[in-house]
């Protein structure tokens, strides 16, 4: 077992070990505050996130044990794509289950009388612009042979899955995380998803004009792209304090 096999191994144990703890807290939430599958859904009602959580603690706890066992076998790239693959589907299927259970819910009451309260979904055209857009230009470096077949699907499933996401986030139903929504947090989430989306693209870029940076480069680089992610971070934690989710 060489140096880089040993590395590899370790990566997946340790991330594998977070994900299955975070899959165990999941399925046995009793619906302690940030804990737990959220969701509008999950918020409106109970039955939802009891299924929600037990699909999504099932599905994380097994993407952990994958991420484990083939660790020895696939390469870091591949690797990144059963994580994102694993986790992806786990939460397509615990919204699809919460959406479920909600609807069956819903249609076993008496309807309520008025029009109640309408949600209406925040406008985040230009976030999906401009992410489809750094995905265009992605398609494009791929198409012309400029990144590598390998990182290539894992590149391009990202920034699919961060545009995702970032469809998402206007979906009151689907990213309530907290009991009211005024749509103050789905569009700093968007904003947030849209630099990393950037970002990816931005270093992909780089790698497609084979730009070679020196050791000041380097550091340059890496000091950026972390500038960037803990910005975005920020802008999605002072989105979810003004959403009141704290």
């Amino acid at each position: 077992m060489d140096g880089y096999e040993l590395l590899r191994i370790l990566w997946a144990a340790f991330i594998g070990l977070g994900i299955i703890a975070a899959g165990v807290l999941t399925f046995t939430s009793k619906g302690e505050p940030g804990i737990g599958f959220r969701i509008g859904y999950t918020h409106i009602s109970e039955r939802a996130r009891r299924r929600a959580n037990r699909v999504s603690g099932i599905g994380t706890i097994l993407t952990g044990v994958f991420l484990i066992i083939l660790s020895p076998f696939l390469t870091f790239a591949w690797l990144v794509a059963v994580l994102l693959l694993g986790l992806g589907t786990t939460t397509l299927l615990a919204y699809l289950a919460a959406k479920r259970e909600y609807a069956i819910e819903e249609f076993s009451k008496e309807a309520p009388k008025g029009s109640g309260r309408k949600i209406e979904p925040p406008n985040i055209k230009t976030y999906i612009v401009l992410q489809a857009a750094f995905l265009g230009v992605f398609a494009l470096f791929s198409a012309m042979g400029n990144v590598s077949r390998e990182t290539s699907p894992i590149i391009g499933g990202a920034l699919i899955l961060l545009l995702a996401l970032t469809f998402l986030t206007s979906r009151p139903l689907v990213f309530q995380l907290a009991p009211s929504f005024s749509g103050v947090m789905a569009r700093k989430f968007a904003g947030a998803l849209t630099l990393v989306s950037g970002l990816i693209t931005a270093e992909t870029t780089l790698v497609a004009l084979d730009y070679e940076p020196g050791p000041l480069g380097v550091v340059l680089l890496l000091m950026t792209s972390l500038g960037v992610i803990f910005y975005a971070a920020f802008i999605a934690l002072t989105g979810a304090y003004e959403e009141g989710y704290y």
